[in-house]
């Protein structure tokens, strides 16, 4: 309790400049940023400095070709045999999960580091960066959304679309802006750094880098869910509920009421859930851990000096 008050205080007396912060302090190298788990069960690892492994019935290995990808890997989208990877210095690129080859696509200048990475209903594919704003993928190019962005929508984290908008969650607020006009995103009452975004019932959850989580219901204000505090690294949908893990806490929440869950680990980043409905959680700390019922974990996977390994249980 005295460690989650300690690391509160600090949050809140650093509002906006958390995201800042992060590119500029050093990250642990074995930082599990992302999680991706195909139909057959092979699960995808994004590292912030030891690359891109793969895990399935013969074991964790990493994966690199013609040295990619960048071994710094922010964030992982799954579609169908498509894997994209935003990395932070090499670009988004796409593998083909079949073939195990990359597929062409050119980079766009400025929207080497990346953050955010989402697809929408219509099949467009959208990356936020580090510095540069949004970007969209036109054929096997990407494309800004505009050159130049403003200082307030550069830095973009998380992108989700609800009410035919798209919804940045940027290191500056909240912001959206409809999803097939002109590109001029505005503020949407939540001014405060968003860490990631999630549509589940038809409610919009931000969460965000000090205070929790927030959630906007039809037109309403965002209003934070009572008992969610600290930063919000990731929201996943998992048995009828948004499971929220930061640095302060893990919680379940239903009908925007969060119940907190009692964890091994007190530094989840991201999280993914198979097709059996296994829930894996990737730490700060570089461990997986995974549960069948998002209440009891098992240790499966650390990095170690040799690389990602089992844990002997």
């Amino acid at each position: 309790m005295l460690r989650k008050l300690q690391l509160l205080l600090i949050a809140m007396s650093l509002p906006l400049l958390a995201s800042a912060g992060e590119a500029k302090l050093p990250a642990y190298a074995s930082t599990i940023r992302s999680l991706a788990v195909e139909g057959n069960g092979r699960l995808w690892v994004a590292t912030f400095g030891k690359g891109l492994w793969q895990i399935d019935a013969a074991g964790p290995r990493r994966f690199e070709k013609d040295g990619q990808p960048f071994p710094m890997v922010n964030n992982l989208m799954l579609n169908g045999e498509k894997l994209y990877i935003a990395t932070a210095g090499g670009g988004c690129l796409r593998l083909n999960t079949e073939s195990l080859d990359f597929e062409p696509l050119q980079q766009a200048t400025g929207f080497e580091k990346l953050h955010a990475l989402m697809q929408t209903s219509d099949g467009r594919v959208f990356i936020g960066s580090v510095g540069s704003g949004t970007a969209f993928l036109d054929a096997d190019a990407w494309r800004p959304m505009k050159v130049d962005e403003s200082s307030q929508l550069a830095w973009v984290n998380s992108i989700a679309e609800w009410q035919n908008q798209l919804w940045l969650g940027t290191a500056t607020g909240l912001y959206r802006n409809v999803a097939s006009g002109t590109w001029r995103p505005q503020a949407a009452e939540l001014r405060r750094a968003v860490n990631c975004l999630l549509l589940h019932e038809g409610i919009l959850y931000a969460g965000s880098t000090d205070r929790g989580v927030f959630a906007i219901e039809g037109d309403g204000y965002p209003r934070q869910i009572s008992g969610t505090i600290g930063p919000v690294h990731f929201l996943q949908v998992y048995d009828g509920a948004v499971l929220a893990g930061g640095d302060l806490g893990f919680w379940s929440i239903k009908n925007v009421d969060a119940t907190e869950i009692s964890v091994p680990f007190d530094d989840a980043k991201c999280a993914a859930v198979d097709t059996k409905k296994i829930l894996y959680v990737g730490t700060v700390g570089g461990k997986i851990y995974k549960s069948d019922d998002a209440k009891n974990f098992i240790h499966t996977m650390s990095f170690t000096e040799n690389g990602l390994e089992e844990q002997k249980q």
